[in-house]
Order: C-alpha cells, then sequence, then structure tokens
C-alpha cells in the first residue's frame, strides 16, 4: 500500500501562477536547450570549449543550456552555425541570387541611406507572388 502525500500548498500556488503563455516558452526554450546539449555532447565538446568557440563566459553558457536565461535569435544563430545544426528550418521558402543592379533601392530626395557590406543579395517571393528584396551578403543601401 503506498501513501499518497498532499500537495504543497506553496508549491500549488506557484503552478497555478504559471500561465500558458510562460509555460509555452520555457519548455521550447528548455527543447532547444536541450537540442543543442544533445549534439554538444555527440561532437565530444564540452561547454567550456563550446563558450571558447562562440567567445561567451561558460557561465553564459551553462545559463542558457539549464534554461535559466533567454536565447537571443542571434545567440541561437552563432550556436547553429558553430554546431552545424539547422535550428530554423527555412529552407522551404525558396530563393534566387540577384545582382546587386537588381536589387537597388530607389530613395526620395528627403532619406538618407546606409550601405551594408554583403557579398550577395538573395531574395524571397512575397506571398509567393512578386520578389521582394532578402539580404544574406553584398551591398545593400537601406533607408533610415
Amino acid at each position: 500500500m503506498t501513501t499518497r502525500r498532499k500537495p504543497s500548498k506553496v508549491l500549488t500556488k506557484i503552478l497555478a501562477s504559471i500561465d500558458e503563455d510562460k509555460l509555452r516558452r520555457t519548455r521550447e526554450r528548455m527543447l532547444v536547450a536541450c537540442k543543442i546539449a544533445d549534439t554538444l555532447e555527440v561532437k565530444g565538446l564540452t561547454q567550456k570549449e563550446f563558450a571558447k568557440m562562440l567567445g561567451k563566459s561558460e557561465s553564459e553558457i551553462s545559463e542558457l543550456l539549464s534554461g535559466n536565461r533567454n536565447f537571443t535569435f542571434d545567440t541561437l544563430s552563432d550556436m547553429a552555425n558553430c554546431l552545424g545544426m539547422d535550428l530554423f528550418p527555412l529552407s522551404f521558402i525558396p530563393t534566387k541570387i540577384v545582382s546587386k543592379e537588381e536589387a537597388e533601392v530607389n530613395l526620395s530626395e528627403t532619406r538618407k541611406s546606409a550601405v551594408y557590406d554583403m557579398e550577395d543579395i538573395r531574395t524571397i517571393p512575397h506571398s509567393f507572388g512578386s520578389w521582394q528584396v532578402y539580404p544574406t551578403s553584398g551591398c545593400l543601401s537601406l533607408a533610415l
């Protein structure tokens, strides 16, 4: 015969205060952290080695992989690139390379422009209709 313990009032109160959005975010953050940790294990890398590869502190990597810190998109992108993994499966979006001339943006005389150094420019179809500029590398002038 097993004895059933009554749940703690404090724990019950804490669990009741967690909303669905916070629970979903925490779950997804932990799933990403697990995927990264599993990849580190498969590749035989320690958190210390991984931190050095990313130019981050070991404690920051530890916090990220334990779920105590939110990932930024840039950090996730750097981690995925460093480990050779695809955390953002967006390959279903068709792209094509266009020339710099095709990608030039005409600006009104009242707007300033900034130039970003990139090697080539890819485009994606907007709602699978006309092509819109999507920079990946090359040189692109953007209105500010």
